[in-house]
């Protein structure tokens, strides 16, 4: 093999560096001409996430106002006063409003802060709880999320620090719920408190050691919090409070469940999800634009061949989904449970047309 000649080297460090150059200007950019209003952000979300009205407006709200706000810091610091990037991040100081989604399981919790990313064009983590432990047990350290934070940025440190971290299944690390490994759950709840407050961190890479502050990085935690309703009902029935609990939901409930009442109050933005209906789930398959069912559609189009849906498949396919109580996942399963024989069978058979109606799919439910 031949060996790279200095010069070569040379180049591809050029390159590199005029690539990271090129990353952090798109982002900053992007962040700096921010104008999308909430009524925008939501109209976007529509397109991909089903339902939850109330939720993606708070959400959207947020968002908007949240890098609007930082966009316009940094305008200021490095346009008016002219400083450089690390060190407008490092002095900007926005109030930050981080976001808490309460619902069950599939109804969109995750995929609401993807789409949001996406439309900002800031990097995305989504992080799983429930690996990671306090410091001396078994399992990965909450300081391991700005790593992935950081992959997500393409290795950029300055990128990072503008992105959205997804904090799923927080509800897991409740301290009556934490018990294979702190003992208590408060351990992950108090590393947690510290990136989400904004703190300077430090990345070991091994032979790099790379800075990153969380102080703009905004942070959208997600969780069923099973019960949490019947806490809440219980405490408006002790205070003669009438209404729907999701108007009177309070930290207090919270701490009940077994969060850190420090870490709750980091998540001053309070989103409830519901469960998605039969209605719900048949409009995702018809108006999302990642629409489980036009993934299929796609994929026997690819072997030439016509996937077609009637209206009674499509309610007899949500009717089945919504049995399954896992939401818009339950939609993949049951489809792929109706579609398996054929996408196995047809590919190659020079079948031009699939129809699939409402006895094609309680056939192969039976």
């Amino acid at each position: 093999m031949e060996r790279m000649s200095p010069e070569t080297r040379r180049q591809i460090r050029e390159k590199l560096v005029e690539l990271r150059e090129n990353q952090i200007g798109e982002a900053l950019r992007q962040i700096i001409e921010f104008d999308k209003t909430p009524v925008a952000l939501k109209a976007h979300m529509d397109r991909f996430v089903i339902g939850q009205e109330k939720g993606k407006k708070i959400i959207s709200v947020a968002i908007a106002y949240h890098y609007r706000r930082l966009g316009n810091a940094l305008k200021h610091s490095m346009v008016e006063n002219g400083e450089e990037l690390d060190v407008a991040l490092r002095n900007t100081t926005t109030p930050k409003a981080n976001i808490l989604i309460v619902g069950p399981t599939g109804c969109g919790k995750t995929y609401t802060g993807e789409v949001a990313s996406r439309l900002v064009g800031v990097p995305f983590a989504v992080e799983d709880l429930t690996k990671f432990s306090e410091v001396g047990y078994v399992g990965q350290n909450v300081s391991d999320i700005l790593l992935d934070l950081l992959m997500a940025a393409g290795g950029n440190a300055h990128v990072a620090q503008m992105g959205i971290v997804y904090l799923d299944e927080m509800d897991k690390i409740a301290t009556e719920s934490v018990v294979y490994k702190d003992v208590s759950g408060r351990g992950v709840q108090k590393g947690l408190l510290k990136l989400v407050e904004g703190a300077e961190n430090t990345i070991d890479l091994g032979k790099e050691r790379i800075s990153l502050s969380t102080r703009h990085v905004l942070f959208i935690a997600g969780g069923v919090y099973e019960d949490l309703e019947g806490i809440v009902k219980r405490r408006m029935a002790r205070d003669n409070l009438q209404g729907d609990w999701r108007d009177y939901l309070l930290t207090d409930d919270f701490v009940t469940y077994g969060m850190e009442r420090q870490l709750m109050g980091r998540f001053p933005i309070r989103a409830v999800y519901d469960q998605l209906s039969v209605e719900d789930l048949r409009d995702i398959m018809l108006k999302s634009e990642e629409s489980p069912s036009r993934a299929y559609v796609n994929d026997l189009k690819a072997w030439g061949i016509d996937l077609i849906f009637t209206d009674e498949a499509l309610t007899e396919v949500a009717r089945r989904a919504e049995q399954e109580r896992t939401g818009a996942r339950g939609l993949i399963s049951i489809l792929h449970q109706v579609l398996l024989e054929d996408m196995y069978r047809l590919p190659g058979t020079h079948t031009g047309e699939l129809v699939v109606d409402g006895q094609y799919v309680r056939e192969r439910l039976r």
